[in-house]
């Protein structure tokens, strides 16, 4: 796992996140209410070039220009049926070329495909899950990512992400 000790780790780890997407890659973002996903998304816009991203709670699929790519942006929390996802259009946008797919609460509905990068994003110490506003008690903000490849170009995509993010982020000091 990668610690995020603070919402400033969050963004860097998007922001090299960036580097190493292409066209057709679906990122699942995944980890409990608050631990930052949407954070990490619009750290990654940001770093494509565009202006950012907000949480798609209730737009449910944002469509965010960048400089050289689109990014689609989706939640499925308040997603119920499956139907709804099909309603959506997702499996459209999921590995288009044209754009780099990003997914909230991706473990909620069967809809990714059978390559993509898995991104799960862990409250540590204080922070827990009620802290919507991604800080606990006592103002900490860690998190932690784990990483995760499935599939050819998922594999590929989380190798080359927790290599890119060696060359900036410290390894953990051991205890």
């Amino acid at each position: 796992m990668i610690p995020l000790p603070d919402l400033l780790a969050t963004r860097r780890v998007g922001a090299v996140l960036a580097q190493v997407l292409q066209g057709g890659d679906v990122v699942a973002m995944l980890g409990d209410l608050g631990a930052g996903k949407t954070t990490l998304v619009d750290a990654c816009v940001v770093a494509l070039g565009g202006e950012g991203a907000s949480s798609p709670t209730f737009a449910l699929v944002q469509e965010i220009a960048c400089a050289a790519t689109t990014v689609w942006h989706a939640d499925l929390y308040r997603l119920e049926r499956a139907d709804e996802v099909v309603e959506l259009g997702l499996e459209e946008l999921l590995g288009n070329p044209r754009g780099v797919s990003f997914v909230e609460w991706a473990d909620k509905h069967q809809v990714l495909p059978r390559s993509c990068l898995r991104l799960t994003l862990h409250h540590v110490g204080q922070g827990g899950e009620g802290s919507q506003g991604g800080q606990g008690s006592q103002g900490r903000d860690e998190r932690a990512l784990e990483i995760e490849g499935v599939g050819p170009r998922g594999r590929e995509l989380a190798a080359a992400f927790q290599a890119a993010l060696a060359a900036v982020v410290p390894a953990p000091s051991a205890c």
